[in-house]
């Protein structure tokens, strides 16, 4: 699903993860509901976490170097198998799919799919102050 407009990378993401719930939500109605950032919006908040709750979901933030037991590799296993992204810079990327060390991700600006090596994203992940977002379906 491509960003709607230039700021809207994880409003893309979050309309994907909807959708493959049976959510239908708009990128637009979507950025109302998370908190404008300099250049898109904050994925580290407490306002998006309460949405996707809202909508069923449980959200989890983590800095690049702030992973559960320092272990990037297990959370994007975990990621790969709910939902989720990565953030670089100012950006994100959703993940389709992790096969250590292959990380293969969509970029919502161009619907672009490629694959990156496990040890070059740490490397820019920790150039760029990237992150990671775990989405999980509430049963």
């Amino acid at each position: 699903m491509k960003q709607e407009k230039n700021n809207y990378c994880l409003c893309s993401i979050l309309e994907h993860v909807f959708f493959y719930g049976d959510i239908f939500i708009s990128q637009e109605e979507i950025a109302k509901n998370l908190t404008p950032a300099e250049k898109g919006f904050r994925a580290d908040d407490d306002k998006i976490k309460n949405f996707l709750r809202e909508k069923g979901f449980n959200y989890e933030f983590y800095w690049w170097n702030q992973t559960p037991f320092n272990e990037p590799d297990t959370l994007l296993k975990e990621i790969y198998e709910n939902k989720g992204f990565i953030g670089i810079g100012n950006h994100a990327y959703l993940i389709l799919e992790f096969e250590d060390p292959i990380i293969t991700i969509i970029d919502p600006a161009t619907e672009h799919i490629r694959d990156l090596n496990y040890y070059s994203l740490m490397q820019k992940l920790r150039k760029e102050d990237g992150f990671f977002g775990l989405i999980k379906k509430i049963n």
